[in-house]
Parts: C-alpha cells; structure tokens; sequence
C-alpha cells in the first residue's frame, strides 16, 4: 500500500503529493480542516489530515477523525432499499403508500423508484420547516417529526414522474420503510447487511444526536473572524447523518470492483439512473450522481450537514476513488471534489458545449430580466455583468448562438421573441420559463395585500404590514423580512421566498402560495 506518509515512489506521486497538499495549505492549528484519501486500483496512493478536529482542546484531525457525511448518506439509504428488492421484500414498482399508509393520497401513484431517483414530487420537510419560522439547525428533529410534516402536505411539487426535484423527504421515507420491510432498524439492517460486510467499522448513524462519538471532529463555521461551533441536532436521519471516515468510504466504493454487495445485480440497480414520465434519463441513480465529462465517467455526491462538508467520487474507468471529509462549513465540497480530481486525474473536468462565440451588448441586454417556470413557481434572473450574461446568482453563461448559452452542464435556449426559454439541466430534466414583465404596485395598491395568514401544511401564520410604504412579513421565531413587488400579485422576500397571491372573482385577496426551494405552492389562507 502506497500513502502520503510514504516515501515517495517515482516524481510523479511526489507531485500529485504536492499538488493535493496545496489545497489544504490555509488549514492548520488554529482552524478546522479535513482528511482526503485517494485510492487508485484498491491501493491508497494519498491519505492525510489538515487542521483541527477540536479547536477548543486543541485536537487535531488525523486519517481516523470521524466527520458526518451530509447527503453522502443517501447512497447508503438507496443500497438498503436495493438489498430489499434482490431479498424480494419489496419492488421498486410499489406504491409507497403500501408501507407507508399515512401518506397522503395525492391521487396519482408514488414508487419507491420514484423516492430512490428524486423524482417523486414530495416536498422537502426542511424547506417547510423553513417556512415555519423553524428551520433545520433551530430545533430538534426526529424521524418522526419529518414524517409529520410530510403527511401534512396536502399537494406536491409536480406529478410523480415528471420531474427531478432533489428533496431530502424521499430518503427519510426510504429509511423509515427499511424498518417496516426489515422489521429492524435502520441502524442495526445497515450495520448488518452493508458495514460489517464492508468492513466499514467506524460508520454508523447519527440517529441520537446526544449519543457519544470517539474520535468525531467537532464541526464549525466562520463568522468574521472567528469559528463557532455548528454541529446538527437533529435525529432525522437516511437523508443524512452518516458517522463514517474517509478510508471506510473508501472502501465501500470498492464494491464496483469487488461486487461483495449481492454480486453484479446490486451494482446494476446500483447505477441504474431514473428516468422521467416523457422517457428522458436523468442523472441520479442510486444516491448518487453520474456525470459524463470529456473522456471521464464520474459517481459522486457531495454533503452538507451544520458545519460539516463531504465529497465522495468514484471513477470507473480509471478504477480510483475520492473521499473527502471536512469539519470546516465554509468549503464548498463540489469545487474542492473537482480540484482534488483534476489533480488524480491529470485533466480538465469539462462538459462538451461546442464552440463558444463572442456576442456584444446590444445581443446580450435583450436577454436579462426574470424567468417563471411555466410548470411551477421556480424563477430564475438574468443580468448582464462586466458585459458577460450571468444568472444573478453569478454564473456566467457561455454563447454557442445568439440564442443558445451554456454554463457546466445546462443549456438554455431562448425563443426568437425572447418571451420564453428552455433549460435543460445537467441532471437530464428540462423546463420552460416565461419571461415576467416589473409590477411596482402604487400605494393604494398595497393595502389589499395586508392581514394575516395561516398554513396547516407548515402549522404556522404570517403577518403581512405596512412598513415605510413598503410590505413586509413577521415570521415566528426569524423576524421581519421585507417583500419586492417582481410581477402582477408577485413578491419576493429577503429571505428569497415566493409569495403569489390569489383573488376571487371579486378581486379581493384570499391567501397566497409560498414557493422555497425544494418545496412549492405552500398554502396560505387569509384570516
């Protein structure tokens, strides 16, 4: 076995010693840090620890620190589900409902394929806890807390099967229906059936978040100048919680080679992708995204759970593997997976777009303004920047035509009026948006819009007031966010919620839908 602690063998590994060290070099004693293994042909060729795993007693982060793995996690939850279906518990054609009862009738079929893929439709609890005034981080939560909330929903995201929509619901079910088929926990179905085979024998589930853990970094994030301690305290688990260390991951990503995991038919379902009702194939197979870059396949999923981040990757073709685990909230685990594989792999990360070209200003600025999905409440905004098209979250897009643009993965095509455009995601979906004409409302317009509010799906209400001649809403325990009029009954908050507003035939104002990422249309009743 070669490591980083090694000595060198030829100028090469030297290098890639080198070059993988630099990316760590801003951690040290006084901040947290991370571990990275590499592993090429089941042989470790690069594994070592940066930084801190307590700031407070001074401890740092060895090849052992354990870390929670955010939505790594989630490859773990999809294998219980696929040793159930090779056991024939259970099909991937069920109706969730059959194990799940409790589920709302939405009076269309849900499938654990559909769970598995993202494609179900079903909000995320965290992003309704969100709207609550109560996100993850501010309470407890318990698996059957996030089963609460899910079973309020009274509507979904989209019909099942029509799109992909990432939602951390599907895998809470999916861990909650392994105990039901399995008549045993989560914790001890996977210790049994994944871990001991795997000989991943410091992984386990944060399923009590007050439970003790040997050798466990402490997680953090920065504020200002300073790091705070930032650890989840929550038991809701399947969608994360994952306890484990980069050479366990390591060798569970060995099991495309070794096939110890039920043999060449798990592996099959394993990265078999879903696919969406038109028949498009999207990206997410078993808990995990494939992409294919330029003359490289790619298995990967990053996390983020409180301060903690992960990235794990496996490359088929080159036979290695990257596990990534970091106590440090203020890294991005998707950029630092794609440093890390450039450097393993020697090249460039690069989606084929074609050729890009050059288009001035007077092409560009007809472009910018505000997009609404034509299927949902999903916007997105256009700006021109530094005379580069971005989206105004800050990507720049790249021009093959005059109506074509590209950034990483995605394609949007606009119409020749530029009225309308279609995205088509990296993940394999795609969407048409509208473009939205500004609404500032004058002030006798804005009075309509007063009162309060109320929701069952996220038990809570809202307060919409005037405040210097502007809206703004009260959310219990978050505080006062202010509302931007962006189209005709349309407003969006500090806190980038939608608020949309429904009238009867009166014209008078009945309520409104409350759109957040990974959930949609949240009712809200005027009082």
């Amino acid at each position: 076995m070669v490591c980083s602690s090694c000595p060198n063998t030829s100028p090469k590994s030297a290098l890639l010693t080198q070059q993988l060290n630099a990316l760590f070099e801003k951690w040290n004693q006084n901040t947290p840090g991370g571990v990275l293994t590499v592993a090429q042909n089941g042989q470790i060729i690069y594994n070592k620890a940066f930084g801190m795993a307590d700031l407070e007693h001074d401890i740092p982060n060895t090849t052992n620190t354990i870390f929670e793995s955010g939505s790594v996690a989630k490859q773990f939850t999809a294998a219980a589900i696929l040793l159930l279906v090779l056991d024939k518990k259970l099909s991937l054609e069920d109706d969730v409902r059959k194990y799940l009862p409790e589920l709302p009738n939405y009076g269309q079929k849900i499938t654990i394929d559909h769970l598995l893929h993202h494609t179900s439709g079903l909000r995320d609890w965290g992003a309704i806890a969100t709207i609550s005034g109560w996100e993850r981080g501010k309470r407890v939560y318990t698996q059957a807390d996030a089963l609460d909330i899910i079973c309020r929903q009274k509507s979904l995201n989209f019909p099942p099967g029509d799109q992909f929509s990432y939602s951390n619901s599907n895998y809470n079910l999916l861990a909650i229906l392994v105990e039901r088929v399995s008549k045993e926990s989560f914790a001890e179905f996977t210790r049994k059936r994944i871990f001991k085979l795997m000989e991943m024998h410091h992984t386990s589930w944060r399923d009590n978040y007050r439970s003790v853990v040997k050798n466990r970094a402490i997680a953090y994030t920065k504020s200002g100048n300073n790091y705070l301690a930032t650890m989840p305290f929550e038991n809701a688990h399947g969608n994360g919680g994952l306890l484990t260390t980069t050479t366990d991951l390591i060798r569970w990503t060995r099991n495309f080679r070794t096939l110890q995991l039920k043999g060449a038919a798990f592996t099959k379902l394993q990265v078999q992708c879903g696919k969406l009702n038109n028949g498009l194939a999207i990206a997410y197979a078993g808990g995990f995204f494939i992409r294919n870059y330029t003359d490289v396949l790619e298995f990967s999923h990053g996390g983020y759970t409180a301060g903690y981040r992960a990235w794990l990757a496996y490359y088929p073709n080159q036979d290695i593997s990257v596990a990534y685990l970091s106590n440090d909230g203020n890294v991005s685990p998707e950029k630092m997976g794609a440093q890390i594989a450039e450097i393993v792999l020697d090249k460039k990360l690069e989606t084929p777009i074609g050729k890009t070209i050059p288009l001035g200003r007077s092409v560009l600025q007809p472009h910018t303004g505000r997009y609404k999905n034509l299927r949902n409440d999903e916007l997105f905004e256009l700006e021109l920047k530094e005379e580069k098209l971005r989206l105004k979250s800050g990507q720049v897009l790249h021009a093959t035509a005059p109506n074509i643009f590209h950034w990483g993965a995605n394609r949007m095509i606009f119409t020749k009026d530029l009225q309308q455009v279609t995205v088509y995601t990296g993940n394999g979906d795609s969407a048409t948006y509208e473009r939205k004409m500004p609404f500032l409302p004058a002030a006798n317009e804005l009075p309509p819009y007063l009162g309060t509010y109320r929701s069952t799906e996220a038990e809570t209400s809202l307060l919409i007031e005037l405040h210097n001649g502007s809206l703004r809403t009260f959310v219990k325990p978050a505080g006062y966010f202010l509302l931007t009029p962006i189209y005709k009954d349309a407003f969006i908050t500090t806190n980038n919620s939608l608020l949309q507003f429904t009238r009867n035939k009166k014209g008078a104002v009945t309520g409104f839908t409350m759109s957040v990422a990974r959930a949609r249309g949240v009712w809200f009743e005027k009082g």
